[in-house]
C-alpha cells in the first residue's frame, strides 16, 4: 500500500493492508505523555527487553524522553532528505501504532528500526567486526553495496497475529527498496527466539549464520552467553546510487 498522509495531523504513514488495517507506521513524534508511557511499559517488559541489545535496564523516563526527541529529529531530517529524488540514508517511519476505534487516536505497540547492520556475525570488539562497519558506514547514500539491518519490538498482547511479519514486509516494499535502494538486508536474533526468525523467514530472509556460543548477554539481561542467527534477504535494487525513480518518488511524496 502507498504510504499516506493524515489529513488530520498531515503526519505520513505506512498503512498496513487487512487483516491488519487497524495498523499504522508512523515516523517517531516529539516527546508525549502517551507514548514515554507506552515506552517505559514496553521496554521494562521481561518478554521484550533481554531480546533487545542497547536499551538501558530499568528503562526511565528520561531515556524515553531523550529516546523520542532523537528519534524525531531523525526522522523528520529523513522526510526532509525524501522530498527530492535522492535516496536516503534510513527509515524515517519507526513507530507501530494502532489506531482506536473513533479512527482519531492511536496507541504506540511496537518499534521497527532499519539501520547499517552491524555485523554481529562477527564477535563485538574485533578488528573484523570494526573494519566491516567501516566499510559499510563509509558506502554513500543509495550504494547498492550497503548492508542494512533490521531491529524490532513488538507488545507481547499483540503477538502470534502476523502484525510484525506485515510490518517487516511493508517497510521493504514502500521504503527500504524505493527509497533506500535496499538490496542486502540482515537480521540478527538469539537462537532461541524462534519467532523472531520466523518473522523474517516468511519474507524471504534465509538463514546465513548460526554461530554457537557467540554473543555475550548482558548481567541485566540474565548473562551468560548465547548463540545467535544471522538471516539475509537479497532483493533487486536501482542500479542508479544516487537517484531513484521520478515516478515512484512521486507515488510514495502524495
Amino acid at each position: 500500500m502507498p504510504i499516506l498522509i493524515n489529513p488530520i495531523t498531515k503526519e505520513p504513514y505506512i498503512p498496513l493492508p487487512a487483516p491488519h488495517s487497524s495498523i499504522i507506521i508512523t515516523p517517531a513524534r516529539p516527546p508525549n505523555a502517551d507514548d514515554s508511557s507506552a515506552l517505559l511499559s514496553l521496554l521494562n517488559n521481561p518478554q521484550i527487553y533481554p531480546y533487545l541489545e542497547s536499551t538501558p535496564v530499568p528503562y526511565l523516563p528520561e531515556h524515553a524522553t531523550a529516546w523520542l526527541q532523537t528519534s524525531h529529529e531523525q526522522s523528520t531530517a529523513l522526510l526532509h532528505a525524501a522530498q527530492t529524488n535522492r535516496f536516503v540514508d534510513g527509515l524515517p517511519f519507526t513507530c507501530i501504532r494502532e489506531v482506536t476505534n473513533d479512527s482519531n487516536s492511536d496507541v504506540y505497540i511496537g518499534n521497527v528500526g532499519l539501520i547499517r547492520y552491524a555485523f554481529y556475525e562477527f564477535k563485538k570488539g574485533t578488528p573484523e567486526r570494526e573494519e566491516a562497519v567501516r566499510r559499510n558506514e563509509a558506502l554513500r547514500v543509495g550504494s547498492p553495496e550497503i548492508v542494512w539491518g533490521f531491529g524490532d519490538y513488538l507488545s507481547p498482547t499483540h503477538h502470534g497475529k502476523g502484525i510484525m511479519t506485515a510490518v517487516i514486509k511493508a517497510v521493504i516494499e514502500e521504503w527500504a527498496v524505493p527509497r533506500m535502494n535496499a538490496r542486502v538486508i540482515k537480521a540478527s536474533a538469539y537462537a532461541d527466539n524462534r519467532a523472531s526468525m520466523r518473522v523474517f523467514e516468511k519474507n524471504g530472509f534465509r538463514l546465513e549464520y548460526e554461530l554457537e556460543d557467540w554473543a555475550v548477554v548482558p548481567l541485566d539481561r540474565g548473562g551468560g552467553v548465547k548463540s545467535i542467527v544471522v538471516l539475509v534477504w537479497e532483493g533487486a535494487g536501482n542500479e542508479s546510487e544516487g537517484r531513484i525513480d521520478d515516478t515512484r518518488a512521486t507515488d510514495t511524496d502524495r
